[in-house]
């Protein structure tokens, strides 16, 4: 039975695919997963799991799932063309049950037809909000896109969906879509001309409720207490891996660390612009094996007008590089050595166990016109060497986060008054940006006024400070600022699509954080 089935599921995709023009380059069939016992076999459930990948022209041509206050109506498309059926959703899970009818897809060129108008809306910027119908159904799809932002919600009347039964419209699983249009007109007479039926079912509202009416039927539910619902499988998973401590104040902080950026008074967000002739400063990235992020920081240091250099370290213990001629290094993130022994111990050992490699960069931070920067793992790195504060004698430590576990986390970090080459221009700001790792728990032995601490979480709770380090620290620099190291990635939020939020009312091409590189470039200039 199985054989046939596999066949038969074969033979649908190849028909769909052939029908949508899309190539399929790969595939590989599992049957002979299964478990042998003395007696039976158990065989692994027929499942067909498919990735799909495209060329994307523009990616700030994006539609977020969040409705927008201030657009037009709220409309929906029902892309299979099907009955609303509940087999295989996760309503009927919840029942325990499978069902006996899926929905499918009717036409293949239909699917085609929404999909390539849709996207034509999205670059005509008609489209502010959308979300695809799938797990959850309609209900979950809609109140995902309430979810986002405060005092937002949506008025709707689902009666012209032609379905008397509320509970099918609302948890099906047809492939469809929601979104919220800019202007209806336009987007009514687009939808018209390529023959694609769609239903207009509402419009937002500010009051943290979604109403919908149904034929008789009329509900009403509270956006706060569904996103409480929503997250709180989150929670009961995250128990199971941060302890019930951490998972509670992850569960009890999501609704009350907000994300308030401040941008400098002076920031334009444009791009600087280098006559070809330029002399551009030195600066070379310093990675290992398990690196990475070193693409994103020579593009940040290139953008700032640094002639950049990769140096891997075999390139240091091999003698091939010395940094003689170079004014400024960043050491990237990643898992060097695969973590193995601790994060970034076995590259610090590196250095101190090869002399060439040693030699090199105790000669590049014995001068008084060379900067640095450690980021992540180059954090750890530099922390493990002790060349933040050499003249301690006991040195700080960089030590698991408090949950036990890796964190990634679209964060904020505000920049206190300081003496940082890289970061002075941005005291009094508070930018977004991400923060991922396993062990960035800045461990201090000395009291805080020992340190140098240049930016810090914009809350000390988690997950705002996703490792619980002393002091609410997020940045370090030496005494003579020279000298940083942070965990969060700069490197990974210099561009506003980088950002996991980022304020509508600004147009800018960069973000504050490559003015940090553009000091560094200054500086050096400045200290020839």
């Amino acid at each position: 039975g199985e054989d046939a089935r596999l066949y038969k599921a074969v033979e649908g995709i190849s028909e769909f695919a052939i029908s949508l023009g899309i190539n399929v380059p790969t595939g590989k069939d599992s049957l002979s997963m299964k478990q042998k016992y003395k007696d039976e076999e158990v065989i692994s459930p027929g499942t067909v799991i498919i990735s799909a990948a495209a060329h994307c022209n523009d990616v700030k041509k994006v539609v977020e799932p969040v409705l927008q206050k201030n657009g037009d109506s709220i409309y929906y498309i029902n892309i299979s063309k099907d009955d609303f059926k509940l087999g295989g959703s996760s309503f009927a899970q919840t029942l325990a049950s499978i069902g006996n009818e899926a929905p499918t897809i009717k036409d293949a060129f239909y699917l085609s037809s929404v999909f390539n108008t849709i996207q034509k809306l999205i670059l005509d910027d008609q489209i502010l909000a959308g979300h695809d119908v799938a797990s959850g159904g309609l209900i979950t799809t809609l109140l995902e896109m309430c979810f986002a932002d405060i005092n937002l919600g949506a008025k709707l009347n689902l009666t012209d969906l032609e379905e008397e039964d509320l509970i099918k419209i609302l948890f099906s699983e047809n492939i469809g879509i929601v979104f919220q249009g800019k202007k209806d007109s336009i987007i009514e007479e687009t939808l018209t001309k390529n023959n694609i039926d769609f239903f207009k079912i509402g419009t937002v509202t500010e009051t943290e409720s979604l109403q919908i009416k149904h034929l008789y039927q009329n509900l009403e539910l509270s956006i706060p207490e569904m996103r409480k619902v929503w997250f709180e499988t989150s929670y009961l998973l995250d128990q199971k891996q941060s302890g019930e401590g951490k998972a509670k104040e992850r569960f009890d902080n999501y609704v009350k660390q907000p994300l308030n950026f401040k941008f400098p008074d002076h920031f334009t967000g444009k791009l600087p612009v280098f006559d070809k002739n330029y002399s551009r400063p030195k600066a070379a990235i310093i990675r290992e094996k398990g690196s990475n992020s070193e693409r994103e920081m020579a593009n940040a240091m290139y953008l700032a007008g640094f002639d950049v250099k990769d140096v891997h370290m075999t390139d240091l213990i091999e003698g091939r590089e010395t940094l003689e001629d170079i004014k400024f290094i960043a050491a990237v993130g990643g898992f060097s050595n695969s973590d193995v022994l601790g994060s970034a111990k076995g590259w610090a050992g590196a250095f101190l166990y090869n002399n060439k490699a040693k030699n090199a960069l105790k000669t590049f931070f014995a001068k008084d016109d060379t900067l640095s920067l450690g980021v992540c793992n180059g954090c750890q790195l530099f922390v493990e060497l002790g060349l933040l504060n050499p003249e301690h004698q006991e040195k700080p430590k960089m030590l698991h986060n408090d949950s036990g576990k890796f964190e990634c986390v679209f964060t904020s970090v505000e920049i206190k008054q300081n003496n940082s080459i890289m970061l002075s221009s941005l005291a009094g700001t508070n930018l977004g940006i991400w923060a991922a790792h396993g062990e960035g728990k800045f461990s201090f032995p000395k009291s805080e006024n020992h340190y140098n601490i240049v930016g810090k979480y914009s809350y000390s709770g988690f997950p705002s400070n996703p490792n619980g380090s002393d002091f609410n620290t997020a940045m370090l620099a030496d005494s003579s600022g020279r000298h940083l190291v942070m965990m969060p990635h700069l490197e990974r939020s210099t561009f506003s699509w980088n950002w996991a939020y980022y304020p509508k009312n600004r147009k800018d091409e960069v973000t504050p954080w490559l003015e940090a590189f553009i000091n560094a470039r200054k500086w050096l200039e400045k200290n020839k």
